[in-house]
């Protein structure tokens, strides 16, 4: 009896695993069930030439 609580409890994990995913990805948008999109564009203007920026490795 034990074991097949744990079954249920695993079952519904998975299963509202699924539904966050499903509502993370956006599937469910176009019934108003989305996250909100974050977005800061007022960073865009702060940043100095960020293509000017090389990654090196340090010789060791």
């Amino acid at each position: 009896m034990k074991h097949m609580k744990l079954r249920w409890f695993i079952l519904v994990l998975m299963i509202l695993n699924a539904a966050f995913y499903v509502w993370r990805e956006g599937v469910l948008q176009s019934w108003g069930f989305a996250p909100e999109t974050v977005r800061e564009p007022a960073r865009m203007p702060q940043q100095i030439q960020p293509e000017n920026i090389l990654i090196t490795r340090k010789p060791s």
